[in-house]
C-alpha cells in the first residue's frame, strides 16, 4: 500500500535511468549463511537519495544507510538523540542547538562534524525535493565549531524536532562525496540514486535495476557492528511468490503484502515466525464532499454509522490490526484526546432510499486487504439500493486525484501513515485544504486556522491543545471515516532475533540489531 512518504510523486527523479554500480550477477540469491540476510522489495525504488527520495518500498535500503540528528525510541514516539548527543531550544522556539557526536564517520571514511551537517542541510533545500518540506521554515545554520550546530527558523515549527527524527527528516550526507560525484548543479544526486554515502550500519554495493539491490556493511560504522555483514533484496513485485519463496528457503523476511490466510499459515508452521510492530498505519473510508450521494453531511454520518469496524477488521486483517478507537494513529495526541467510536447500525443506510438506483464509485488503493474492504462495502451499499462499482487505482492514478477532481470516486478505500510521529505530519499532509495528499478535496477551514494556529505556538501544551481542537473539527467533516488500526507485520524464518523497530517507519526494522537465525 502507498503512504504519505510516497506521496508526493513531486520527488526529484534524478538517476532514474541509473543500472548496477558494480558487476553482481541478477541471478537468484545464494543459499542462506550466517552473515547474509535475504530480504524482497515489492517494487523497483525511486532514485535513492535521501533528499529527493520520498516513497515507501526503498525506505529500508535508506534508513539502513543514513542518519540523521535524531530518531525515535524504538515502537515509541519519543524523540531521542541519534548524531546530536543532546539539544537546546530557545524561548521563543526558534534557535535549536546541537551538541554533535565526535565519533562518527560517514562511509567513504571522510569525518562527520558540524560543517558536514551544515552542508548536508543546504544540499536538501537546493535539491527541492518531496521531502525539503521539513526544512522549509529554515533560515540559517552554523557550525561554531566541529561539535555544535545550530539551526535558526524563521518562526516557531511545533513538529520540528520530529521533522529531524522522521525517516525522511534531514540527514548527513557526505559532502565530499557528494561534491566528487557532482555533474552539473545536481549535488551528486545523479549518483546517489544508486549509491550512499551516510553514517548508517550500512552501504549500498550494489544496484541492478529492477532485480537486486545490496547492502554492505559499513566498514567505518561508529555504532555497533551488525551481525548481518550483507543483506540482499531481490525485487519481487509478486506477494504469493515472496510468500513462496519465504517458505521454500529463499528468502529470510518478507517485510509486508501478505494476506490474512499467508500469515496465519506461516504462524503455524514452527520453522517460521510473524512479527506485529507498532507503527502508524491507519486505514480509512475517504468520502468525496463533492459526491452525489455522500456530498450530504447526514449521509456520511449514515455512511459511518453503517460500518461495524470492530468485525470488518477483524474480517480483514485477523491479529494484524485493531479497530480504530481514535481520529489518529495512537500516540500522534494524548490518547482520549480525539476519541472516535460509534455504536454500529447497520440500518443506517436506510435513510439513503432516496438515492435509490444511484451509482457510486469506491476505489481502492492498496494490496489485497484494502480491496477486500471496498468489496464488503460495495456489497452493503448495493444491499441499500445503489449501484456500486468497485475501482482499483494505481499510484500515478490516485496521487493525482488532488488536482483531477472529476476523476475522483465517491470513497476511496486507502491505508495511510505520516512521515513523523507528530500530529502535524497527518493533517498538513492529508486534511488541511490544501494538503499535498488531500484526495478528495474535503475543506474544512475551521480545522485549517486551527493547525495553523498550533504549528506555530511554542507552549507544548497550549500548541496540543489547539491541535487537538482542530483533530475535532477535521472529525465532524465525516470526511475520514477510520477503520483500523494496522501493524507492521513481518514474516520471517524462526530463531531470528534482535527485532527494534521504530515507529513512525513502515516496512522496515533495524538491520543492524538483527541476530542470525541458529
Amino acid at each position: 500500500m502507498r503512504t504519505v512518504t510516497s506521496v508526493l510523486v513531486l520527488t526529484l527523479t534524478l538517476g532514474a535511468g541509473l543500472t548496477a554500480c558494480s558487476g553482481n550477477s541478477p541471478s537468484a540469491p545464494s543459499t542462506s549463511t550466517s552473515t547474509t540476510l535475504r530480504l524482497a522489495l515489492s517494487a523497483d525504488p525511486a532514485p535513492l537519495d535521501p533528499d529527493t527520495y520520498y516513497e515507501a518500498e526503498g525506505l529500508q535500503i535508506t534508513t539502513a544507510a543514513y542518519q540523521g540528528l535524531l530518531t525515535y525510541k524504538p515502537d515509541s514516539a519519543e524523540i531521542t538523540g541519534l548524531l546530536a548527543k543532546s539539544w537546546k531550544v530557545s524561548s521563543d522556539g526558534k534557535t535549536y542547538t546541537f551538541a554533535l557526536r565526535t565519533d562518527v564517520k560517514f562511509s567513504d571514511g571522510t569525518a562527520f562534524d558540524a560543517a558536514a551537517m551544515k552542508a548536508s542541510f543546504e544540499r536538501r533545500v537546493a535539491l527541492a525535493g518531496g521531502p525539503a518540506y521539513t526544512l522549509a521554515e529554515v533560515e540559517s545554520t552554523d557550525a561554531p565549531d566541529p561539535a555544535t550546530f545550530v539551526v535558526r527558523l524563521k518562526r516557531p515549527v511545533a513538529p520540528f524536532l520530529d521533522y529531524l527524527a522522521s525517516p525522511y527528516g534531514p540527514v548527513a550526507v557526505s559532502p565530499a562525496a557528494a561534491k566528487a560525484h557532482a555533474t552539473g548543479d545536481d549535488h551528486g544526486a545523479g549518483w546517489l540514486g544508486a549509491h550512499t554515502a551516510g553514517t548508517g550500519p550500512y552501504q549500498l554495493s550494489s544496484v541492478v535495476k529492477t532485480t537486486r539491490y545490496v547492502l554492505t556493511a559499513n566498514p567505518h560504522y561508529w555504532g555497533v557492528k551488525p551481525r548481518f555483514a550483507e543483506v540482499d533484496f531481490a525485487v519481487v513485485p509478486d506477494f504469493s511468490t515472496q510468500s513462496i519463496e519465504l517458505q521454500g528457503g529463499q528468502l529470510d523476511m518478507v517485510l509486508h503484502g501478505l494476506n490474512t490466510r499467508d500469515y496465519a499459515a506461516i504462524k503455524q508452521n514452527p520453522g517460521f515466525q510473524v512479527r506485529y510492530l507498532p507503527t502508524l498505519f491507519k486505514t480509512q473510508l475517504w468520502v468525496n464532499p463533492d459526491s452525489a450521494v455522500f456530498g450530504p453531511l447526514a449521509a456520511r454520518q449514515a455512511l459511518r454509522d453503517s460500518l461495524d469496524t470492530v468485525a470488518l477488521t477483524k474480517q480483514i486483517y485477523g491479529d494484524r490490526a485493531t479497530a480504530s478507537t481514535e481520529v489518529y494513529p495512537e500516540g500522534m495526541l494524548p490518547k482520549g484526546a480525539a476519541p472516535d467510536m460509534w455504536q454500529a447500525n447497520p440500518q443506517a443506510l436506510t435513510t439513503l432510499s432516496g438515492n435509490k438506483g444511484k451509482s457510486v464509485t469506491i476505489g481502492y488503493y492498496g494490496d489485497n486487504s484494502l480491496q477486500q474492504l471496498a468489496n464488503m462495502l460495495q456489497i452493503q451499499l448495493q444491499q441499500a439500493g445503489l449501484t456500486a462499482t468497485v475501482r482499483p487505482y494505481g499510484p500515478a492514478q490516485v496521487f493525482a486525484l488532488p488536482a483531477e477532481p472529476k476523476q475522483r470516486p465517491d470513497i476511496l478505500v486507502a491505508a495511510m501513515n505520516p512521515d513523523a510521529a507528530h500530529v502535524d505530519t497527518w493533517m498538513s499532509i492529508y486534511q488541511a485544504t490544501k494538503a499535498p495528499v488531500n484526495f478528495l478535496g474535503c475543506s474544512v477551514p475551521a480545522a485549517d486556522k486551527l493547525a495553523d494556529a498550533a504549528r506555530v505556538t511554542v507552549d507544548r501544551a497550549e500548541s496540543q491543545e489547539l491541535y487537538t481542537k482542530a483533530a475535532r473539527e477535521y472529525q465532524n467533516s465525516l470526511c475520514w471515516i477510520n477503520i483500523a488500526d494496522v501493524r507492521d507485520t513481518i514474516a520471517a524464518k524462526a530463531g531470528l532475533t534482535g527485532w527494534r523497530h521504530q515507529m513512525p517507519w513502515v516496512f522496515t526494522v533495524d538491520l543492524a540489531a538483527l541476530e542470525p537465525t541458529s
